[in-house]
């Protein structure tokens, strides 16, 4: 069999287990889980900092820096209530003397703490988005994480195992580990979190869904590499400002893709491209559209990563347009975090509002439209209808119209 009928495959055959699942039992069970009317007050011992040492963003383009977590979000042996790390080269990584986690890259133990940390920003940075605990799509608090599951060029998510895990590779006799990728941890970390919200995209046979789920990954890149102070003062640096300029926040995982095309260990149903949010890419018919085109890196295909650049290209024009429209009244420092923010909650709001089953891109750009006029009375309505329009996904008639149904509703 083909990858495309692997992937049907398993993709009946998880709906037919949770056919065959008591799937209310499990509703009510993640509900009396996550629900609590008041937080317990934390104990003495989870109060304080924790510092760890990881690679503000892609691997292999500058040193490791220290930064800090709470020490509630990080216990001896690298767990916390919602995260877990299983490794299967080596023991979990213990605190030094003063409780920190200092671990050089080349050990296992870094490459530990670098994926804990960034598992846990992620989710953390979504739950202030939703100003809510999110729970995982399974029944348990906690997913495990393991940062050498074998070897190969690329890193997944699997609902079924509970599990994110990272490959290892070779390319020109430099070892690469994609659990020293920011970019790789946060995207993997965010197909679990969008699995939590709506879990039946990742069910889907339908290219909407499935290139969302890809898109949410880089734009959580994106979004989690603009909360870290030393990559923002960089890219101002090499932008002077202008977010439109080509700038290695835009591109994921850079450097660790590009090692990755020099090597033939892929992964199956994993495909690897140089993914760069700030691109040109236009809507085409899907008929018109081949499964994988001639110049994947720049040409649009079928393949749900390729497909994916489309709405990722949308979402970072809207990420700039809010920037620029920020920068009238505000310094540039000021006015990324601002905008980073106002994205950061629309999207999940989007998420929230939006469809639960088959949708395509233009349904999304609805909900991203509808996020807005809830959660900003549709001040960016605007760079949104121009931004989706631009890129043909959907029309500023369709948008304005759209537009006008919201405004027809009642209020509650």
């Amino acid at each position: 069999m083909d990858s495309q009928t692997v992937a049907a495959v398993n993709r009946l055959r998880r709906l037919q287990e949770q056919n065959l699942s008591n799937i209310p039992a499990m509703i009510a069970q993640r509900a009396l889980g996550t629900f609590t009317l008041q937080e317990d007050a934390p104990s003495e011992e989870s109060l304080g900092e924790v510092r760890v040492l990881v690679y503000p963003q892609d691997p292999f383009i500058g040193e490791p820096e220290v930064r800090i977590m709470q020490k509630r979000d990080i216990r001896p042996g690298l767990v916390n209530s919602r995260v877990r790390i299983r490794d299967s080269r080596a023991n979990p990584a213990q605190p030094d003397e003063d409780g920190n986690y200092l671990y050089w890259p080349d050990t296992p133990e870094f490459d530990q703490v670098n994926c804990f940390y960034y598992t846990t920003f992620t989710l953390r940075m979504y739950e202030r988005y939703a100003q809510r605990e999110l729970p995982w799509s399974f029944p348990l608090p906690r997913i495990d994480v393991d940062p050498h599951i074998g070897n190969g060029a690329n890193a997944f998510y699997s609902e079924q195992d509970r599990l994110i895990g990272f490959y290892s590779f070779e390319a020109n006799g430099q070892s690469f580990n994609a659990a020293q990728s920011a970019d790789v941890i946060s995207h993997e970390t965010a197909h679990a979190v969008l699995d939590g919200l709506r879990d039946l995209h990742n069910e889907s046979f339908g290219l909407g869904p499935s290139a969302f789920h890809e898109s949410f990954g880089d734009m959580t890149s994106v979004l989690v590499a603009l909360h870290d102070d030393s990559l923002i003062t960089r890219v101002l640096n090499v932008t002077q400002g202008d977010l439109r300029i080509d700038n290695f926040i835009a591109a994921i995982a850079e450097y660790l893709q590009q090692s990755a095309q020099q090597v033939q260990e892929h992964v199956e149903e994993h495909t690897v491209y140089l993914r760069n949010a700030l691109n040109t890419l236009k809507h085409m018919p899907f008929d018109a559209l081949p499964y994988i085109p001639p110049n994947p890196e720049t040409e649009l295909g079928r393949e749900s990563h390729n497909y994916s650049r489309l709405f990722t290209g949308a979402f970072y024009d809207i990420l700039a347009g809010v920037y620029d429209h920020l920068r009238k009244k505000a310094q540039p420092r000021i006015a990324i975090h601002r905008a980073r923010d106002i994205v950061g909650h629309m999207v999940v709001c989007a998420i929230e509002l939006g469809p639960v089953g088959e949708f395509d891109f233009s349904d999304m750009a609805k909900a991203f439209l509808a996020a807005d006029y809830v959660l900003y009375k549709g001040q960016y309505a605007d760079i949104l209808s121009q931004v989706f329009d631009g890129r043909g996904i959907l029309a500023k008639a369709d948008a304005e119209k759209f537009l006008s149904s919201l405004k027809q509703l009642p209020d509650l």
